[in-house]
């Protein structure tokens, strides 16, 4: 009796454990509930990280762009080795019907082969190209032809990488006019045009316009009275005019890669260097809308949140904020205003 109740025992608990183990052993599914808890989980998750990601991006994209305005300030730096000056905002050469001016400035009488409006290929951009190891596509410039023809016309559409932020939305885009850039020379506060007669004044900022024939031509470092420390050299730009450009827009976010054209003839070309040029127009602060749709190329903007990257005469980089005083900043604009103030 006891072996047989102790062998059905034994039966009923090696059945009941069998059973135990199949029963454990099938998922259970999902309610429905429980997946958009998952999926809700991971919404948050999702929007979480991408901000740090984002952030990520940027910061490296501004790193980029800053060493890239940090190679053009030493190659600026090793022309100033070079020449004893740093290079001009842009070389002129001389009126056909009076050689007291300058054809570029818009009297409609340029030397035989020249368009009035053109002045040389020779922007400040195009000098540093020696110093940048681009020496191969400066020896390909003939000076003494319009900047649009060959062989010209090649290397002035060059889209130089060191001449473009990575945070700018419009890249790799060139006009009849040549290549743009997102960085300019610093021409100071009113020197609005990077001529030599008319408009340009070389006691403003460091770029100015220079003749053809001037071997150097550009700003000494004796003239740099406030400090080379203390005075900038390159500053971010926006680099081309946006085709739907709005005035009384808070910014250039929305309108900016809008039906912008890969060529036409609007005001966005740089590197040849004739009115705005490959400069920066430093009035008004970093990082306004500037109202004059001419110079919005021109004007002191970046895409970095909160600010942009500048270069000093001495070779430092540093980004600077969007909300620095202005005083400060029309004071860093020029190079020999006397005042002391800095960043």
């Amino acid at each position: 009796m006891s072996t047989s109740t102790g062998n059905r025992t034994d039966g009923r608990r090696s059945i009941f454990n069998s059973q135990t183990w199949h029963s454990s052993s099938v998922p259970a599914a999902f309610t429905l509930i429980e997946l958009l808890v998952v999926i809700a989980i991971i919404g948050v998750l999702v929007g979480l990280l991408l901000p740090a990601v984002q952030q990520a991006r940027e910061s490296a994209r501004r790193i980029s762009c800053q060493a890239n305005i940090k190679q053009q300030a030493l190659a600026c730096h090793n022309y100033l080795d070079s020449k004893n000056a740093f290079p001009p905002g842009q070389k002129h050469q001389l009126s056909a019907s009076d050689p007291s001016k300058y054809f570029s400035c818009g009297n409609g009488s340029a030397p035989a082969g020249y368009n009035p409006w053109y002045s040389d290929t020779r922007s400040w951009i195009i000098e540093i190209l020696p110093f940048m190891e681009h020496a191969t596509e400066y020896a390909e410039l003939d000076v003494s032809k319009d900047p649009s023809k060959v062989p010209n016309k090649a290397v002035i559409q060059t889209a130089f990488a060191f001449a473009a932020c990575p945070t700018n939305p419009v890249q790799n885009i060139t006009s009849i006019f040549g290549g743009i850039t997102h960085y300019g020379g610093a021409a100071g506060l009113t020197n609005w045009h990077c001529f030599r007669t008319a408009h340009g004044n070389k006691d403003d900022g460091i770029f100015y316009g220079v003749e053809a024939d001037a071997n150097a031509g550009g700003c000494k470092e004796k003239d740099v009275t406030d400090g080379l420390s203390k005075t900038v050299l390159l500053c971010e730009k926006l680099g081309y005019t946006p085709t739907d450009y709005d005035p009384l827009q808070g910014g250039f976010t929305k309108c900016l890669t809008r039906n912008v054209p890969p060529t036409n003839t609007d005001w966005y070309w740089d590197f040849k260097g004739n009115n705005y040029g490959a400069l920066t127009l430093m009035a008004n602060g970093p990082n306004t809308v500037q109202a004059d749709k001419g110079k919005a190329s021109s004007s002191p903007y970046s895409f970095h949140p909160g600010g942009l990257s500048v270069a000093y005469a001495d070779g430092a980089a540093q980004f600077l904020n969007e909300t620095i005083d202005i005083g400060v900043w029309n004071a860093i604009a020029n190079k020999a205003d006397g005042s002391p103030l800095s960043p």
